[in-house]
């Protein structure tokens, strides 16, 4: 079989696939087939809709180079109950017509006993643009966007300044608290790939079918909307926030390398491997980031321990087998702290899978 290649995959978020082994008691050659069955459907269905699968790839892999954004609304500055709606006829008008973004939304939800932190999370993250009396934390809507330039964040906030409901933006490219506890609140909306918008459809609803779901204005603002069912939606068109792995989910990541890999092992196991070659290269080619992620003088056991920390930090994207040279790779950004006043650094590095003798071997990092 030939193994297709995902951008990414959400069984954190989206459980199918968890109840599918289980129900069905399937080994894990058992589900890298039946993922890769999904993958293919996924490309099948999308290609009669004008869409191809490979250019999704901006609007569902976390971009180093790019922003995200959780956008704030307050709901009883909205006379409507359907204030998704109200929100959505702002929003929809300032994307530019060729950019690919995923859309999450979703209120601010509460935790009991955790109240205090909650609101700190808020304080701290969200840039406010007018006052706002903060009662409780689901007065608040939020609209998390990713994949955007500087300009893009811009003109998001100028032109929704004069919508009374809008409180302000939290910059969400790096890990924070509020990052954290938005990615257990959020649920993916809609996938824009130019002037389409994606959203998933009930299961038992035919592929060739396109349903607008939300129900939001795209058609009026020159946007049309293709569907596919909500189980491949869900799995492998949905954005995950990057978020640490919660005890609990790290099936998450199984499932993630068992797409392209028959043989998914815990990577806590594994040992994390950076050849002094690589080392010596990367920081002869890849000199600025490195230099600017405070790793110019680092040696290759000092490395491969701050890998092997961060690794368990997000999640794992752009998994690919390579069938030529017979390696499972993956990506993962790495997040590196900088000095006091400075914006952390952002890197990509791509791992080797080596389940065999429980290797991570480095590949590039930038």
């Amino acid at each position: 079989m030939n193994t297709k290649s995902l951008h990414t995959l959400n069984a954190r978020d989206h459980v199918m696939l968890e109840v599918t082994r289980e129900y069905f008691s399937l080994t894990p050659e058992h589900m890298f087939r039946e993922i890769q069955g999904m993958r293919r459907l996924v490309e099948e269905a999308l290609k009669p809709k004008g869409i191809s699968y490979d250019a999704l790839k901006s609007a569902l892999v976390p971009d180093r180079q790019r922003r995200e954004i959780a956008l704030v609304f307050d709901t009883s500055a909205i006379a409507s109950g359907w204030y998704g709606y109200d929100v959505a006829e702002r929003i929809i008008p300032l994307f530019e017509k060729k950019s690919n973004h995923s859309v999450l939304v979703g209120d601010y939800l509460d935790r009991p006993g955790h109240e205090q932190e909650i609101f700190e999370a808020f304080e701290e993250a969200v840039d406010l643009r007018r006052s706002v009396d903060f009662r409780h934390p689901t007065q608040f809507y939020i609209v998390y966007i990713n994949n955007l330039t500087d300009a893009m964040v811009e003109r998001f906030d100028q032109r929704l300044a004069g919508y009374e409901a809008y409180v302000g933006l939290a910059d969400m490219t790096y890990m924070s608290r509020l990052k954290i506890y938005l990615s257990t609140m959020l649920v993916n909306s809609f996938l824009k790939h130019g002037k389409s918008i994606i959203q998933g459809h009930e299961p038992d609803r035919d592929n060739t079918e396109d349903v607008n779901m939300s129900g939001y204005p795209f058609e009026e603002n020159g946007y049309e909307c293709r569907s596919l069912s909500d189980d491949l939606f869900g799995v492998l068109l949905s954005y995950k926030i990057e978020r640490p792995v919660f005890p609990g989910f790290e099936v998450d990541t199984e499932f993630a390398i068992n797409a392209v890999n028959p043989l998914p092992l815990p990577l806590d196991d594994f040992r994390i491997e950076v050849e002094e070659a690589k080392l010596g290269y990367l920081k002869d080619a890849k000199a600025g980031s490195m230099e600017r992620a405070g790793l110019a003088a680092v040696n290759t056991a000092t490395l491969a321990g701050i890998i092997r920390e961060k690794v368990a930090d997000s999640y794992i994207y752009n998994l690919v087998f390579d069938r030529e040279h017979n390696v499972t790779k993956f990506n993962v950004i790495i997040q590196l702290n900088a000095r006091e006043r400075e914006k952390p650094t952002r890197l990509l590095a791509a791992l080797e899978y080596r389940p065999v003798d429980k290797v991570l071997r480095l590949i590039t990092l930038y």
